[in-house]
C-alpha cells in the first residue's frame, strides 16, 4: 500500500510496466494513411529513451536512503529489489520480525507502509482528516483489522490465590502497555463507556446520583433504569478487584500493584503459572519505564480505530457484550472510524530517526511479552 493505486502509470518509474500510450489510434499502424507521414530528423545528441518519476517517489527515495543511513535496517535483508521503496519494504518488514520473534495470536495488530495519499484515502470520511499534518511522505499504518475477545475466566481463581494483587497489577499493566501500542478494552474501558452512557461520565456514581438521569432518558421504567444502576453494572463490568482492590494487611507498598521486588518474590514462592506471569509482567514493566514518556506505537494522527487489538476482561457477559455491540454499531453507522490505529510519519534526519526505530522497537517487544502473557491467563474455554 506504498503508493496510490489510482496512479496507474506509477510503474513507468521501476521500469517493470508498460509505458504511457495515447488514447487514439497510430496514425498509419494498422489503417491505409491519407497522406505521406515525414519526420524530422533529430540532432544525434537528443536522449533515444527517457525515464519519468513522479516527484512524490522521488521524495519518498530520499527519505528511504536516510533510513538506511541512520536507521537499524541491514542491507542483507534486501534481495534483488526492484526499486528503493522495494529495497526499503524489505528490510523494514525483515527489522519488526526481528522485535517480534514470533507471530501475535492473541491481538490483531499488524503494520503497513503507506504514502502521503494512501493515508488520505483511508481517512477520507472523517471531520477531522485535515488534522493530518504529514511531515514525510512516507508513513507507518498500526493497523487491526478484527477485534477478539479474551477472558480470564477459569485462571482467575489460582491467580488470587497467588496473590490478591495479581490480577489487578496484570491489568494495570496491560492498560499502560495498551496506552503506548494499541488499545486493549479492558474492565475500565467497559467502565467508562457505561459511565458515560447513563450516569454522565461519572465511574464513582452512586446509584441516587444516577437515578435522575436515567429516569430522564428511560422516563418512569423501574425495569430498564434498575439495570443501569451503578450497583448492578459496574460488578459486572469492572469488579472492585480490578478497580480499587482492598489494602492487603502488613502491605507497606502504598501502590495496589505489585512492585517489581514483590513480583520477584511472588515468582520465586510460585511454581508453573504464576511464575510465567510473574516473568512476563516484570519484563513489562521494565520496558515501560525504558519507554518513559516515549508514545512507541502510539504517536501520530490518531485514526480513530473501529477494532482493538482486543478485549480482555476477567470475565465476558451479556453486560461487556452489549456495550462492545452497541460501540460497533455506533462506529459502523457513524462512517468515521478506519481499520487503522494510528498513522506515524517516518522522521527524515539522524537523530530523530534513531530516536524513532527504538520507541517503536520498545512497542513491538511489548507486544510480544504481552501476547504471552494473554496465552498464559487466558481461558482457552
Amino acid at each position: 500500500m506504498l503508493f496510490d493505486p489510482s496512479f496507474t502509470d506509477r510503474a513507468v518509474d521501476a521500469g517493470v510496466g508498460a509505458s504511457w500510450q495515447p488514447p487514439v489510434a497510430a496514425v498509419a499502424q494498422h489503417r491505409p494513411a491519407d497522406c505521406v507521414l515525414t519526420l524530422p530528423d533529430v540532432c544525434e545528441e537528443v536522449p533515444a529513451r527517457a525515464s519519468v518519476k513522479w516527484r512524490d517517489d522521488a521524495s519518498l527515495d530520499a527519505i528511504v536512503l536516510e533510513q538506511f543511513r541512520h536507521g537499524p535496517l541491514r542491507a542483507e535483508d534486501v534481495d534483488a529489489p526492484v526499486s528503493p521503496v522495494d529495497a526499503f519494504q524489505q528490510a523494514f518488514f525483515a527489522w519488526v520480525r526481528r522485535q517480534l520473534p514470533a507471530p501475535l495470536r492473541f491481538l490483531s495488530f499488524r503494520l503497513e507502509l503507506c504514502d502521503t495519499k494512501a493515508v488520505m484515502d483511508a481517512i477520507q470520511h472523517q471531520y477531522e482528516h485535515d488534522d493530518f499534518k504529514p511531515r514525510t511522505p512516507l508513513h507507518l499504518g498500526v493497523k487491526c483489522t478484527d477485534e477478539w475477545v479474551h477472558e480470564v475466566g477459569a485462571f482467575a481463581e489460582p491467580l488470587r490465590r497467588a496473590h490478591p494483587l495479581l490480577r489487578h497489577t496484570i491489568f494495570n499493566i496491560v492498560d499502560r502497555v495498551s496506552g503506548k501500542t494499541v488499545l486493549v478494552r479492558t474492565p475500565g474501558w467497559f467502565l467508562c463507556e457505561a459511565s458515560c452512557l447513563h450516569w454522565e461520565g461519572n465511574e464513582s456514581a452512586t446509584d441516587d446520583d444516577a437515578r435522575e438521569w436515567l429516569e430522564d432518558v428511560y422516563g418512569g421504567d423501574d425495569d430498564v433504569i434498575g439495570r443501569y444502576l451503578p450497583s448492578v453494572l459496574r460488578p459486572l463490568l469492572c469488579p472492585n478487584e480490578i478497580r480499587g482492590p482492598d489494602k492487603v494487611e502488613g502491605r507497606r507498598v502504598r501502590s495496589s500493584v505489585l512492585s517489581e521486588n514483590e513480583l520477584r518474590q511472588l515468582r520465586t514462592a510460585s511454581p508453573g503459572l504464576v511464575a510465567r506471569v510473574c516473568d512476563h509482567l516484570l519484563v513489562l514493566k521494565q520496558l515501560l519505564r525504558k519507554a518513559g514518556k516515549s508514545d512507541c506505537l502510539a504517536d501520530g494522527y490518531d485514526a480513530q480505530p473501529i477494532y482493538s487489538g482486543c478485549t480482555f476482561v476477567l470475565a465476558h457477559n451479556e453486560r461487556t457484550s452489549e456495550l462492545l455491540d452497541d460501540h460497533m454499531n455506533n462506529a459502523f453507522s457513524a462512517g468515521e472510524s478506519s481499520e487503522y490505529s494510528r498513522f506515524i510519519s517516518f522522521s527524515d534526519n539522524r537523530r530523530a530517526i534513531r530516536a524513532q526505530y527504538a520507541q517503536w522497537s520498545l512497542g513491538l517487544r511489548m507486544l510480544h511479552h504481552l501476547d504471552h502473557l494473554m496465552a498464559l491467563v487466558v481461558d482457552p474455554t
